[in-house]
């Protein structure tokens, strides 16, 4: 049986997921999707910019995401419906971005 989630918490698998893809992604994002509050999805996508191809091959540096996650964790506490979106440049997060959604009751086709 699935674990249930509780709402406005991301899991700690799941940040300790992220935090690990963040130390292998150059460009791209990381977007987590809420639903009645619930953490319901994460997709990454990763870019490949031709410019940067032989930097993309060098290691990483070991990073520490502790103010990060802790961010994350905020912004995502209050989301009912949309997404959290984090943007990474040349390996360096650049920005949070939300995007809250609103679902309507009691008109014609009931929500969305």
């Amino acid at each position: 049986m699935a674990k249930k989630n509780l709402s406005g918490i991301i899991p700690d698998e799941v940040i300790k997921f992220i935090t690990d893809e963040l130390k292998e992604i150059l460009n791209g994002e990381i977007i987590f999707i809420a639903q009645d509050g619930y953490l319901m999805q994460v997709e990454i996508r990763q870019r490949r910019r031709v410019a940067d191809w032989q930097e993309e091959n060098l290691p990483r540096e070991n990073k520490n995401f502790t103010a990060l996650e802790k961010n994350i964790r905020q912004e995502f506490s209050t989301l009912d419906y949309g997404q959290l979106s984090i943007k990474i440049q040349k390996g360096r997060v650049t920005q949070i971005e939300r995007l809250v959604r609103q679902r309507f009751t009691g008109l014609d086709g009931e929500g969305i």
